[in-house]
């Protein structure tokens, strides 16, 4: 057992029925290089044996503890997470997504050794379940836009400007600085989806530092090809409006137009009117 001042990376894992991915993933976390970590893995009310499979490995590693809480959704799962947890680093990992043995360990090392940088990111991969080998740059093997995404360091209006256009990294490829969440809060609950990326812009917003530093070894796997929240295209074209609608409350005057236009294509593609 880890003294709790010694643990350097809190991994959070949110679960909700998908205990038949759960071992890959905590395994993952297992082999970490690192090995100052806690992984805090919260059941938001699965109904199938996600507990069963979590407290395999907690009893046989202190350093995994299991939560179960009523299903409140994806940001509130990941809310508990922080507020249970003891790392001076936060790292977010779904269950069914993986990451590389050295993730942790170098970019901790990475916000060690620069004090100014609080969100430190590297690149996301994507693969299939039938083919756990074979990795892609975006959700598909020719998504050009994906492959293409911004790499980009800095604070304010560079970051905001990137954020205002699309989402610049998954949700676990940064680590993140605890402070972040002292100063900005929590992912808002009123969010199904794009709550990371609402985050991120108000993490922007805030003047925290980014930093894209994609040292080999820190790469996050994201698993594609099944059933997820991401999925169904009316929810997301909602939180798009809802995003859109609170980004246009923090940006300067230059901006708006442009949040406008996208808020707009996206009010037509859900058939509401912009109030």
């Amino acid at each position: 057992m880890i003294p709790e001042s010694e643990i350097v990376v809190s991994v959070i894992v949110p679960c909700y029925n998908y205990g038949h991915f759960l071992p890959e993933t905590l395994s993952c976390i297992a082999n970490q290089s690192c090995n100052k970590w806690e992984c805090l893995i919260i059941d938001d009310g699965s109904t199938d044996d996600t507990a069963h499979v979590a407290k395999r490995f907690v009893e046989k590693d202190a350093r995994f503890k299991y939560y179960h809480q009523q299903n409140g959704g994806l940001s509130d799962a990941r809310n508990t997470g922080v507020k249970l947890s003891k790392g001076r680093f936060l790292q977010f990992l779904d269950a069914d997504d993986l990451i590389h043995k050295h993730k942790l360990d170098l970019h901790a090392m990475y916000l060690q050794n620069h004090t100014a940088v609080d969100i430190v990111y590297g690149d996301s991969l994507f693969f299939e379940t039938q083919q756990p080998n074979i990795y892609f740059k975006g959700k598909q093997a020719k998504d050009i836009k994906a492959a293409n995404k911004p790499k980009i360091s800095g604070r304010g209006l560079p970051i905001i400007k990137e954020l205002l256009i699309n989402n610049i990294f998954t949700v676990s490829a940064p680590l993140i600085r605890r402070t972040v969440f002292e100063d900005v809060g929590y992912f808002d609950l009123s969010y199904t989806a794009y709550e990371d990326w609402q985050f991120w812009f108000r993490c922007a917003t805030g003047n925290k530092y980014f930093e894209y530093a994609p040292l080999s070894g820190t790469e996050t796997y994201i698993r594609m090809g099944h059933a997820s929240m991401m999925t169904n295209k009316k929810k997301m074209v909602h939180n798009g409006i809802t995003l859109r609608k609170f980004m246009n409350l923090l940006l300067p005057l230059k901006l708006k137009p442009y949040n406008w236009y996208r808020l707009l294509k996206l009010s037509v593609k859900n058939r509401v009117t912009v109030r």
